[in-house]
């Protein structure tokens, strides 16, 4: 029983996991290209070959993470993991990345992964382009719609139950709405 325990100790970060910091990250959607998500801290004795830290596999796939970096410091390494220059989070797109990454240590290798976390940041909306067509949505008038009638409804991400709507307040015969309001 004293070996068994011994071996599980002696073999333990063989087979321990990647993280031994938060596996659970949390990130806004407004955060852009070069932002460090995560730094990782590794022991690694052996000096035959030089360790290293690689990006694996994120699920879904995607190209918004840099491969990781690693640099020695004060006798441990340390990882770091940031967005790319392709990176523009969306929550409501993708709210949820699975990271896998493996480090390596001379004969030693640790495989984990990290949850990244996309939150929503109500206050960084980004618009999509204007609308199906380059010209923008034209809609026609009849003389007949009398002031306050519904015209149109703007549905934007994430408020489509708080639509935006458009009504008459004045206006002659034959004008169209664009989307910035009345033009004659």
């Amino acid at each position: 029983m004293v070996l068994l325990r011994l071996l599980v100790f002696l073999f333990a970060p063989v087979v321990s996991d990647l993280c031994s910091l938060p596996c659970f990250i949390n990130v806004s959607e407004s955060q852009g290209p070069g932002t460090v998500l995560q730094f990782l801290s590794f022991n690694c004795s052996s000096y035959t070959p030089t360790p290293t830290l690689e990006l694996l596999n994120v699920q879904p796939p995607t190209t918004f993470f840099n491969p990781p970096s690693l640099a020695r410091r004060q006798g441990t390494y340390v990882g770091k993991l940031t967005l790319s220059s392709s990176a523009q989070l969306d929550a409501l797109m993708v709210n949820h990345y699975k990271v896998q990454l493996k480090f390596t240590c001379g004969n030693h290798v640790m495989e984990g992964s990290l949850s990244v976390d996309v939150q929503r940041d109500l206050s960084h909306i980004q618009c999509a382009g204007q609308f199906a067509s380059p010209a923008g949505e034209m809609i026609q008038v009849p003389e007949t719609v009398t002031p306050g009638a519904r015209l149109y409804t703007l549905l934007l991400p994430g408020l489509e139950l708080h639509g935006a709507q458009v009504s008459p307040e004045h206006g002659t015969v034959g004008d169209r709405m664009g989307v910035g309001g009345w033009r004659e």
